[in-house]
């Protein structure tokens, strides 16, 4: 599976820690934009995730992506009022083969659910890579717990439930 994924996703992810094992089982990119929210200002301003992914990126586990120019896609970006690193998301996934974007902002899943655009949330993440038999049930069960203080109640007893 080839994944764009947004900050809000990736952040999940590496506060779950459960970043790594995402990030060797399934190919993951990250538009130019993001990397600034994650990686140059918070590095920046000495937050320890930030170096955590910038490692992920020389390793070859993480990948910036690049987007061509698009009128059609730029006219919906500012008529739909994409936000700014979602903006990128967008661009990145309308500009080449990817498969999926995870991101678990309601706003920008709203918008690209109503235009077909598949999506997952980092939870459906980790059961994903349950269901391929990739984590063991205790793993899976321990990143959703990590996650759950960072994603709504509803998206947590879903994969809670999934994971048991």
């Amino acid at each position: 599976m080839k994944v764009i994924m947004d900050s809000d996703s990736l952040i999940k992810l590496t506060k779950a820690k459960a970043k790594e094992t995402v990030l060797k089982n399934i190919e993951v990119h990250i538009p130019p934009k993001v990397f600034e929210e994650v990686v140059k200002i918070p590095k920046e301003e000495g937050y320890p995730d930030a170096f955590l992914i910038e490692e992920n990126l020389k390793r070859g586990l993480l990948a910036i992506g690049k987007s061509g120019e698009d009128q059609h896609v730029e006219e919906m970006i500012t008529r739909l009022r994409i936000g700014y690193s979602e903006a990128d998301v967008f661009r990145l996934y309308k500009s080449g083969s990817f498969d999926i974007i995870s991101s678990d902002d309601r706003r920008f899943l709203k918008i690209i659910d109503a235009l077909d655009v598949p999506y997952i949330i980092p939870s459906a993440l980790i059961v994903y890579l349950l269901d391929k038999n990739i984590l063991s049930r205790a793993d899976a069960k321990m990143y959703i717990n990590n996650l759950k203080k960072m994603i709504s109640e509803e998206e947590y007893y879903l994969a809670i439930r999934e994971v048991e």
